[in-house]
């Protein structure tokens, strides 16, 4: 009995008893569920014919529909996204040649509501009577493999971004370079359309583009937002991790600036720029022009770009702060005994006997003192003008009322400004609405740019006192408060004398106490929101 017949026989004994045989070669069904189970797909084309066939589970391996595979290699090869098509065919065509083996990773065209495919393929050519006729491989969806490599190759790049800027940063004495570095640095990491810094002004409500990538000229050194009406703002400072928009057009949390709608914007990130004392320097943002899902390790990148300019505007406040220090002992030292000197003149001037002598002197003295403490205790940096106004109006607080933005201010303001509230306080005091238990202080204080920069207005009114009469000639403390307010300070002092009350509106140049820079010159607004 020869083979043919034994399977006959076989096959009608199995199916007499009722039984299903087994496969002649049961190991290739254990291949097809290994490699079915493995995404990977057999392949062959004739290449005479031009014909190719593979095995089912290819079509979806691909993102075809069951069934639709065309049959012919002009078919396989349209079906390879558009940006490796020449890549791939010329891989083919390099094997066919040289009968060589055949390795290519490529993506297949878009699909809808489907995701980016990688497709790693394989084969060898087989060769009859010495030419080539067909090709025989595997196809293997490796799209989470390629993520995955993506994804090292990109936190690898992002590491070496940070160790080159912490570098910079660590040797930078400009900060504006520095902050240039920052915004290409990150454009060519992450990759991304627009980068942005942006500095937190004194008094907290605007917010200058102080670097950017991508934004239009005009826009940098210019505000692009202010706190006090801008929801966005408020929204990035305010919250503890950073802001992740995917589609600006959908936003719900708030309204999207007018500069970003200006540049088309559809995805960003922004995260705040925090110092070591917990204040807001300002934020570090990115954007794109096409919708973005930006992963984890972009956020960490941002977050990490973002301490590490931190870091930096803390660092070249300090050395500033060290060379003021510097400069203000030299000065200081020098002139300290001859303030004192012209103080005791002047108090002694228009003092009746030596007791009052003694006593407005040791006032004043302790004026300057208590801000000497305030500055040094602070390690020689910015003073709360609120923490000021503390010390100077200690006893009288609680018929004091106060309002005003934080603002934080030089040492050099802080001196000036220290004496003068000191006598309008003694004076009030003396003279004035403190002078009766009614009486009330009212303070208020904003600060605002003009031509000079940024300027502190501060109001002193005093209420429910005697009525205000104009001296007939100006006491020391009125020359005092003119001195160091107009003089030393290139301000204003505006005094108003009424029933009511005394009132006055010193109005007071601010140095650009919150970041490093070497340009003094006032920004412009591009957007009042």
């Amino acid at each position: 009995m020869d083979r043919r017949a034994a399977k006959t026989t076989d096959r009608q004994s199995s199916e007499a008893t009722g039984q299903v045989p087994k496969p002649f070669f049961p190991e290739f069904a254990t291949v097809r569920v290994a490699l079915e189970a493995g995404r990977i797909g057999v392949w062959s084309w004739d290449i005479a014919t031009d014909a190719v066939t593979w095995s089912s589970n290819i079509e979806s391996i691909v993102g075809l529909a069951p069934a639709t595979f065309g049959g012919t290699f002009s078919f396989f090869a349209n079906d390879i996204h558009d940006e490796d098509r020449a890549r791939v065919l010329e891989t083919i065509n390099a094997a066919v040649r040289t009968g060589g083996p055949y390795e290519v990773r490529f993506r297949v065209a878009p699909r809808p509501n489907r995701a980016e495919t990688w497709i790693e393929a394989t084969g060898t050519v087989i060769t009859e009577d010495g030419a080539p006729a067909r090709m025989v491989g595997l196809c293997h969806d490796v799209t989470e493999k390629v993520k995955l490599q993506e994804e090292l190759r990109g936190r690898a790049k992002q590491q070496e971004a940070l160790a080159q800027l912490g570098e910079r940063a660590l040797l930078e004495t400009d900060i504006e370079r520095l902050l240039n570095d920052v915004v290409s640095t990150v454009a060519v990491t992450l990759p991304v359309d627009f980068v942005k810094v942006i500095e937190l002004l004194p008094g907290g409500n605007d917010l200058l583009l102080r670097a950017g990538f991508g934004w239009q000229r005009d826009c940098i050194g210019s505000i692009v937002m202010t706190k006090e009406g801008d929801d966005y703002a408020k929204h990035i400072l305010g919250a503890v991790v950073p802001v992740v928009t995917e589609d600006f057009a959908n936003e719900k949390r708030f309204t999207v600036p007018q500069y970003l709608r200006n540049h088309c914007c559809v995805s960003g990130i922004s995260t705040v720029i925090t110092g070591q004392d917990g204040r807001a320097y300002g934020v570090l943002g990115v954007c794109t022009k096409t919708r973005r899902r930006f992963s984890v390790q972009d956020i960490a990148f941002l977050a990490a770009v973002a301490n590490l300019a931190a870091g930096a505007i803390h660092r070249r406040q300090l050395e500033q702060r060290h060379e003021l220090l510097i400069r203000e002992l030299r000065h200081r030292s020098g002139n300290l005994f001859s303030q004192l000197l012209a103080l005791l003149s002047q108090t002694a001037r228009n003092s009746r006997n030596m007791a009052e002598l003694m006593a407005k002197y040791q006032a004043r003295v302790l004026a300057l003192a208590n801000a000497h403490r305030l500055i040094t205790e602070a390690g020689w940096k910015s003073t709360s003008l609120a923490e000021l106004l503390r010390v100077v109006l200690g006893p009288y607080l609680e018929r004091t009322s106060a309002e005003g933005p934080d603002v934080d201010l030089d040492p050099d303001p802080t001196f000036s400004l220290s004496a003068a509230l000191h006598e309008l306080a003694a004076n009030a005091i003396k003279y004035g609405s403190l002078s009766r238990p009614q009486g009330r202080l009212e303070l208020k204080w904003s600060v605002a740019r003009t031509r000079r920069g940024l300027t502190l207005t501060f109001d002193w009114v005093e209420r429910n006192g005697p009525p205000a009469r104009r001296p007939r000639r100006t006491g020391f403390g009125s020359r005092l408060i003119g001195l160091v307010i107009e003089r030393q300070m290139n301000g204003e002092v505006h005094s108003s004398y009424t029933r009511e009350g005394f009132s006055t509106r010193l109005i007071v140049p601010l140095a650009h106490e919150r970041w490093p820079t070497e340009d003094s010159a006032v920004p412009s607004q591009v957007e009042s929101a």
